[in-house]
């Protein structure tokens, strides 16, 4: 049914991320799917966005391995720097479904604050804005 997954990573907090994983990781194996692990970095436009980049690179490619171990699936992984500093960060996470031809995001989210009912949490603007399917685990 799916092919190619798409799963939000902030490494700041994938302890947080358990469920959605596990989720991600379970239905890639159901369907002989590819899991794309993506992080969006905050970078500003300076020589040392670079470096940020790539550190994050590194880290996400253990993570994405990590995870190929753990659930016996094929993953690959990529890093979106974001140059601007406004919060749109579903926007990226939208488009870099687009551009790898996802099928399915698998993304967490967390319990509503007072906050997300004046903006859109990510999770939420990826559901209502998102052209593929979307799976949002609180």
């Amino acid at each position: 049914m799916y092919s190619r997954i798409l799963v939000p990573i902030d490494l700041d907090h994938a302890d947080k991320l358990g469920k959605a994983l596990d989720i991600a990781g379970r239905t890639a194996k159901e369907n002989d799917a590819s899991v794309f692990y993506v992080s969006v970095v905050d970078a500003v436009p300076t020589a040392s966005a670079r470096t940020e980049g790539s550190k994050a690179k590194v880290l996400l490619d253990d993570f994405a391995a990590d995870q190929a171990h753990r659930y016996g699936i094929k993953v690959s992984d990529h890093v979106a720097l974001r140059g601007d500093l406004h919060l749109k960060i579903g926007r990226d996470i939208i488009e870099t479904a687009k551009q790898i031809d996802c099928d399915l995001i698998v993304m967490a989210s967390h319990v509503p604050g007072l906050k997300e009912h004046v903006i859109a949490s990510n999770a939420g603007y990826v559901a209502s804005h998102a052209p593929m399917s979307v799976f949002v685990v609180r």
